[in-house]
């Protein structure tokens, strides 16, 4: 018996490791805490390259003479990291489904860069967002 899930964590260790991590995050209050700050730090990143993405784009408008020159989020992959782009889609396909960069996420990614980065930060601003404590009394 110990045996058989030994050789089912040693061939599946990423799923492990990410078992362990999601049991930790649901089970133990410090450790959801310091996942919700890293959510919103990385929400604030996320906004911060919109913006850039967004100035870029604007930068490139008034450069041209032409009219509105927009870079989609594929784009920019396929400028700073074709490699990764490669992997990602390599993975998606042989590890998920291949249908999923095909309908879902190429024309998700197809979209403004800007725009896919801040609705990136603001799904995970809101994830991480404070939450009111709700005090709740009963009267006996």
């Amino acid at each position: 018996m110990m045996e058989s899930v030994r050789q089912f964590i040693s061939a599946n260790r990423v799923l492990t490791v990410t078992a362990v991590l999601l049991l930790t995050l649901v089970f133990v209050a410090p450790a959801r805490a310091v996942a919700m700050v890293m959510l919103r730090v990385f929400a604030r990143i996320l906004l911060v390259l919109a913006l850039l993405a967004l100035v870029s784009d604007g930068t490139r408008t008034l450069a041209t003479d032409g009219g509105l020159v927009v870079t989609s989020f594929l784009g920019h992959w396929t400028e700073f990291a074709p490699a990764s782009l490669d992997a990602v889609k390599r993975t998606l396909s042989l590890k998920v489904h291949p249908a999923l960069w095909d309908s879902v996420l190429a024309r998700l990614f197809a979209l403004p860069a800007w725009l896919v980065l801040a609705g990136a930060a603001v799904i995970l601003g809101y994830a991480a967002r404070k939450r009111r404590r709700l005090n709740v009394y009963a009267n006996a």
